[in-house]
């Protein structure tokens, strides 16, 4: 019996220390900025460039965004969808204090060291006649 006290004495303590150990740890994540980045996105409309005409703007430049895949990096890196490229331009035109954007080209394009290659490209604006 001594022994089985022993044992459970040391369990307990080694619990202690453990849990003891853990104190403080913090959990860190990016779904904070990811909900901030969705929520600025759906604040800015897509237009086409005829649209642009029926309101008076002013251009605050091109936006960007690509993604590049080498080799099988697609299969532990998922493939972003031409949606999910928007957004990061939607994203990039709010950041710039923008409320409009007018894409110019979305796709699959041919890149030299890439497997799969997107990109898309697109113009942001502020739409005054907008508020």
């Amino acid at each position: 019996m001594k022994i089985d006290n022993i044992i459970s004495v040391y369990t307990i303590c080694l619990l202690i220390v453990v849990l003891a150990g853990c104190n403080g740890v913090k959990f860190r994540t990016n779904a904070e900025e990811y909900v901030v980045a969705k929520v600025e996105a759906s604040t800015v409309d897509l237009y086409s460039p005829s649209e642009l005409y029926n309101h008076e703007n002013d251009p605050l430049g091109e936006v960007f965004t690509s993604f590049c895949s080498v080799s099988a990096d697609h299969l532990r890196y998922p493939i972003p969808s031409l949606s999910a490229l928007k957004n990061d331009l939607r994203g990039q035109t709010a950041d710039r204090g923008g409320n409009a954007l007018v894409i110019t080209e979305c796709g699959e394009q041919k890149y030299p060291t890439c497997t799969v290659y997107l990109e898309c490209a697109g113009l942001a604006y502020y739409l005054k006649s907008w508020d």
